[in-house]
């Protein structure tokens, strides 16, 4: 058979050469594609291969085995370097690991008779860590950059903490939103959430105004204007750094001495500001700084309800993570989605995929490090495309999206140092699994207990109304989603309400309230761990935040068409928190 050798390399480096998609229509990898994604797998195993040391990458259960005489082996605990005990046995060493190892990523180093060597010894609960106190209870999603108030116009984390208390005496007990990380708002500009700068560091222009110097403030409209407010919070960073006292001097010697990695990405903007000027170098560390305080600040407030972040499952091309480590990235291909009924041409998302091997061989470094740093201030982190544990489809640059192909990574390995990381810094975790789920995905969220979602608008059309399970995260759409308003005023919905209105013993009108009312009375009626609303949907907007495969101006930037206070203040409104807030296991 013509590419039988080329195919079964592919399997072996472990590519998918062909799959089903969600019409069960078979469909085989593209020679060519093919051809050019296992040229760097090859690439990543042998670049892996010259610097590998001795011993296996990453360890996550059982006896540790070292194919070779160990002499020496440490683990780096609290701190302190632990020497352990080994047992030599016909030319193999087994490492004795301590039986009170915490959860979490530990790094083991050893000295062996064929040189050093290290691995990561993954300690994992055998299940995803749960926080019980949102179990049956309620969260209220809304974007950071949609809050304002009349006398503070500007997006910020002040206004996310205001919303957290609000929520609080409510009796919602999570607030949620999307990823707060950096994104690009010069060039090449890009303010969605999920291509960011960094999946690690912090976006300046959420900054609290009340730690800058004084600033004019632009005039905002029904959309956030990212430029002109990117703009003003690099002046006025920029001035912070230059006027900085002793103090704060000292202060930010000390935060870059304790993440060490905020250094490197201040150095990296800084590059790309002013060609590597120091003063502008610092005031990217002053941004990380004051992100850290002012998040710190929520987290820490027992009178605010907890926060639900978003994890993307990339970065930019352009952006930090590439840059500092560029090893760990296929950056001759992008990640996408095969076709579907939406995109028949398939998407390009247009971030580099990570390399298996090289992933791998730094113990799955970038992972312990995103969960831990966003863990600080999370209580639930979500994240974004959870197939990514199992496949990702690549797609080689000069191939179009249809033409990608999908290639696996360690699943087992990958939730086993989730499960770490998360017991680690205390967050639940919630795996975005909407769409076209492989069988292996589910049953390894099944036997992990990772939290899925649940959004009630992909079933409107459903025979019946359908089961929401209790491993879920339930709500009424996603932000990619037409708002219920939308959908109500321009979708035939008969069947739906006459279905849902039977369950509830009532009529339900075609009105978006009456719709909306009767979805919180049946989400805050079931076994879903956690039921998160839009608060789009509760106030009966009609413009989506996002409209995928779409590259259009105002995405990504709608403000909220009142201050917040005053659209929380609203009966309507309240009255519809308090079914949230009335959720009981």
């Amino acid at each position: 058979m013509k590419h039988e050798a080329l195919f079964a390399r592919a399997a072996e480096l472990g590519v998918q050469t062909d799959y089903h998609d969600v019409d069960g229509q078979h469909h085989r990898a593209d020679p060519d594609a093919l051809e050019a994604v296992v040229a760097m797998l090859e690439a990543d195993r042998e670049a892996v291969a010259a610097v590998a040391r001795v011993g296996p990458p990453v360890h996550v259960r059982g006896p540790l085995v070292i194919d070779a005489e160990v002499t020496a082996a440490t683990i780096g605990l609290a701190g302190t370097p632990m020497v352990l005990e080994t047992r030599l046995e016909r030319g193999r060493s087994e490492v004795v690991l301590p039986d009170d190892l915490p959860h979490g990523c530990h790094v083991l180093e050893y000295d062996t008779d064929r040189g050093p060597g290290e691995t990561v010894v993954v300690v994992a609960p055998p299940t995803m860590p749960r926080a019980e106190r949102f179990a049956g209870q309620g969260g209220l999603f809304v974007p950071t950059y949609a809050l304002w108030e009349a006398d503070r116009p500007l997006p910020s984390f002040r206004h996310l903490h205001d919303l957290a208390r609000t929520l609080a005496r409510a009796g919602v007990p999570v607030v949620s939103t999307l990823p707060l990380t950096a994104t690009f708002l010069d060039e090449p500009f890009d303010p969605s959430p999920y291509s960011p700068i960094s999946r690690s560091h912090w976006n300046e222009v959420y900054l609290d105004d009340d730690d800058l110097p004084d600033a004019p403030v632009p005039d905002q409209g029904s959309d956030v204007d990212w430029r002109a407010l990117a703009r003003r919070r690099r002046d006025q960073l920029v001035q912070a750094a230059r006027s900085a006292d002793a103090d704060l001097m000292a202060e930010l010697t000390t935060f870059v001495a304790a993440n060490p990695d905020v250094g490197a990405y201040a150095r990296f903007l800084a590059a790309r500001d002013a060609g590597g000027d120091e003063t502008f170098e610092r005031s990217h560390v002053l941004a990380q700084l004051l992100a850290d305080r002012q998040l710190r600040a929520i987290a820490d407030d027992p009178d605010a309800a907890a926060l639900a972040l978003d994890l993307p499952i990339g970065s930019s091309p352009a952006g930090y993570e590439v840059w500092a480590d560029p090893a760990m990235f296929a950056t001759g291909a992008t990640v996408g989605a095969p076709p579907d009924s939406f995109f028949a041409d398939g998407q390009d998302w247009g971030f580099p995929p990570p390399l298996p091997a090289a992933m791998r061989a730094s113990g799955h470094r970038l992972w312990r490090q995103l969960i831990g740093r966003v863990g600080r201030y999370a209580d639930v982190l979500r994240i974004d495309h959870a197939m990514a544990i199992e496949r990702l489809w690549w797609v080689p640059e000069g191939f179009s999206a249809h033409q990608g192909v999908y290639v696996r990574y360690p699943r087992e390995e990958l939730l086993a140092v989730i499960a770490a990381s998360a017991a680690a810094a205390g967050v639940t975790i919630v795996g975005e699994n909407l769409g076209t789920v492989p069988v292996e995905v589910s049953d390894a969220f099944e036997r992990w207990d990772v939290l899925g979602m649940y959004e009630e608008q992909f079933h409107l059309d459903d025979d019946q109304l359908a089961h929401i399970p209790a491993r879920t995260v339930a709500g009424i759409r996603t932000h990619d989603m037409e708002p219920i308003a939308e959908l109500v005023a321009t979708h035939d919905t008969t069947g739906y309400r006459d279905r849902l209105g039977a369950a509830h013993g009532t009529t339900v009108e075609a009105r978006w309230d009456d719709v909306v009312d009767n979805m919180l009375v049946r989400l805050a009626a079931s076994d879903a761990y956690l039921v998160v609303a839009d608060l789009d949907d509760l106030v009966g907007e009609t413009r989506p935040h996002n409209l995928p495969g779409r590259v259009v101006d105002g995405l990504w930037s709608r403000r909220l068409r009142q201050p917040t206070s005053e659209l929380l203040a609203e009966p309507d409104v309240c009255r519809r928190l308090s079914i949230l807030g009335r959720l009981t296991p």
